[in-house]
């Protein structure tokens, strides 16, 4: 079959999947939304099959584990004990493909609003005749984005659960953080890269766990665009020379902690191993802690839903006093919430201990 050809079969499987969509869509009621960027979408009253991009992934995930048609993660062995196999069972890998997305013929598909995202709403929406809605994933919106959510998928009763979650846990350590004088807030450095030399500021999507609980970052330095990790040198550091320092969980996260080269060491090895940093406050006072990873990192990548436990537990290592509730019970009813799994007291104890 010469070019010609396959570019046409190809044009006019396009239409006839485009045809199928717009065909589904007539033959239900719907009604009107405003999404979370103000943009106003007709969906389905019924909803039954969701396509997102990778930001809006997880939170649809933990609101139905299974009516998404796509996931947008990779599970490796590891970390699938700690995240239900329906966030990829029967459900296709993929993420910004216009062919795959009509294949799985969703009701509704549904974006984060990451500056940067492969998939433009009004452009997609146009293209496909499928409603596309955009939703905000920080810290500090999450009770609207999940009843935003629980309300477009008809799920008002586990985005109610999550709320109500959000509210017991997550909400008071805001509150009660904002109440510290800024001189006993720590001053905190969150190391990224096999070396440790990269980081994200204040204001970046990557470092919003630690403004969330106003905690002071000490990196002073532009936010690197959607993807983050500003580049540094161990001289910036000593002079910031931070109290705490925080160690990324990776990149792809739970492959190893902190780098997929095992054969160069960890980041955490590698900061640990060097003179350099043995002469900064947080070496000295043996304030230097490694992030969670599984079944993501718990700070950002992504920088989704995940960063929910991240809040728990950063809490509880910088302001251990400023947490008034048992932390493993929160984390345990994290897991059932937003990655449909039991994990046991012995299960919880590796994921924190990074083994």
């Amino acid at each position: 079959m010469d070019r010609r050809s396959l570019h046409i079969i190809t044009g006019w499987l396009f239409l006839f999947l485009l045809s199928l969509s717009t065909a589904r869509a007539e033959n239900r009621g719907s009604r009107q939304v405003t999404d979370m960027t103000g943009r106003t979408v007709t969906i389905p009253t019924e909803i039954n099959r969701v396509f997102t991009d990778r930001f809006a992934s997880l939170p649809v995930f933990a609101l139905d584990a299974t009516i998404s048609c796509n996931y947008t993660f990779t599970i490796n062995e590891v970390a699938g004990k700690f995240i239900s196999s329906d966030y990829y069972t029967n459900k296709v890998f993929a993420e910004s493909s216009i062919e795959e997305i009509l294949k799985q013929h969703p009701d509704i598909i549904i974006l984060g609003d990451m500056t940067g995202s492969n998939l433009n709403p009004d452009e997609l929406q146009k293209k496909l005749k499928i409603p596309v809605i955009v939703i905000t994933f920080r810290l500090e919106d999450y009770p609207e984005t999940f009843r935003f959510l629980g309300d477009v998928l008809n799920l008002p009763d586990k985005s109610g659960q999550i709320v109500d979650f959000l509210k017991r846990y997550i909400l008071p350590l805001q509150t009660a953080t904002s109440a510290l004088p800024v001189d006993k807030r720590p001053r905190v450095y969150y190391a990224e890269g096999l070396k440790g030399l990269n980081t994200e500021p204040s204001g970046s999507i990557h470092s919003q766990v630690l403004d969330y609980l106003h905690a002071v970052n000490v990196a002073k330095v532009q936010i690197n665009g959607m993807h983050g990790m500003a580049l540094v040198s161990l001289e910036q550091i000593m002079q910031w020379n931070p109290d705490v320092v925080l160690v990324w969980s990776g990149m792809p996260s739970g492959i190893k902690i902190g780098t997929n080269q095992p054969a160069e060491g960890s980041t955490m090895d590698n900061i640990l191993s060097s003179p350099h940093w043995k002469t900064i406050n947080a070496l000295k006072r043996k304030q230097v802690y490694q992030i969670p990873a599984l079944p993501f990192g718990w700070f950002d990548r992504p920088p989704g839903s995940n960063c929910i436990a991240g809040v728990i537990w950063t809490a509880k290592t910088l302001y251990p006093e400023l947490v008034p509730f048992d932390s493993g019970k929160a984390l345990t009813e994290y897991f059932k919430l937003f990655y449909h799994t039991e994990i046991t007291p012995s299960q919880l104890r590796q994921i924190l201990s990074g083994e």
